[in-house]
């Protein structure tokens, strides 16, 4: 008997998560503009899967210095670089590298962010006030100049970037978490479990996150789009990836040399970066309003 109670119990939960999950849904997808960023964020997610089955290596790499600084044209769509490189392959190529740094410095900043801002705001007290004055303190340097010193003290390679950019942005995550945490922690169901007698750790990571998780994913699908424009900056200002390797910021650094009459080698690359961070902006907006608990009906 009480087997077949605990399965009605766990199915009776599991729908329960189904149906509110397939809400959200639903109001997503009356979203314009989040289905748009979406559809954008499938097609760039896809090319950077699957750009090595089909991007010719020798249309990225090869050196033609006939072709150099070709305006666009049917042969090269966005023209060529300086030394003869196409720069529609090169762009196309380069969306892997970017959204990889993007995805890997926003992972590292809330696997670090996310457990110290809960344990923050749901021990409070001394443990609370040391942790948000820390935060407070990595808060008023600005996460480019942050992003900078890290890299400058690391060394210029692909991780330290990402670890660069992740690092710059924890007090976002931890100053997210410890909010919703602050929300949460005195709800009669976590009041319950404590009666059971559950250790603080199993109730923070088992009963609190959980149901603190939509700001969260909101704020990582925004800070996806400032770690790209992060990792651009740092590639602009040559503390990035080094070249040859195909990097948006790397790529606009290599056009502004020849700006004034080539301005096309800045402009593709530029607008790979405003698309890809719009596009996650108007998901990360769309998640938000879908996930407000105030819009149920």
């Amino acid at each position: 008997m009480t087997k077949t109670v605990g399965a009605s119990i766990d199915t009776g939960t599991f729908t329960k998560k189904k149906s509110q999950w397939v809400e959200v849904w639903g109001r997503f997808k009356k979203n314009k503009g989040a289905m748009i960023g979406l559809f954008v964020l499938i097609i760039l997610i896809g090319i950077a899967l699957t750009e090595g089955l089909w991007i010719p290596e020798e249309k990225v790499s090869t050196i033609v210095v006939a072709d150099r600084l070709q305006h666009p044209s049917r042969a090269h769509w966005f023209g060529t670089d300086e030394m003869g490189r196409d720069i529609f392959w090169r762009t196309l190529y380069a969306t892997r590298f970017s959204l990889t740094i993007g995805f890997v410095a926003v992972v590292v900043s809330a696997v670090i962010g996310i457990p110290i801002g809960a344990v923050a705001g749901y021990v409070g007290g001394k443990v609370e006030s040391i942790v948000m004055r820390l935060t407070d303190i990595f808060s008023a340097i600005p996460t480019i100049l942050m992003a900078i010193a890290i890299v400058s003290l690391l060394g210029r390679t692909t991780f330290n970037l990402m670890l660069a950019v992740g690092i710059s942005s924890v007090p976002l995550f931890i100053r997210v978490t410890r909010a919703s945490v602050l929300t949460v922690k005195n709800e009669e169901y976590i009041e319950a479990v404590k009666a059971l007698g559950k250790s603080d750790l199993y109730i923070v990571f088992r009963h609190v996150l959980p149901n603190c998780l939509s700001p969260i994913i909101v704020q990582v699908t925004l800070r996806i789009a400032s770690a790209i424009i992060s990792s651009s900056s740092l590639s602009f200002l040559g503390l990035g990836i080094k070249p040859p390797t195909p990097e948006w910021g790397a790529l606009l650094t290599a056009g502004k040399e020849y700006i004034m009459g080539y301005s096309y080698m800045c402009l593709y690359p530029g607008l790979a970066i405003m698309i890809t961070v719009l596009a996650f902006n108007l998901v990360g907006d769309g998640l938000r309003d879908s996930l407000d608990p105030k819009l149920k009906h």
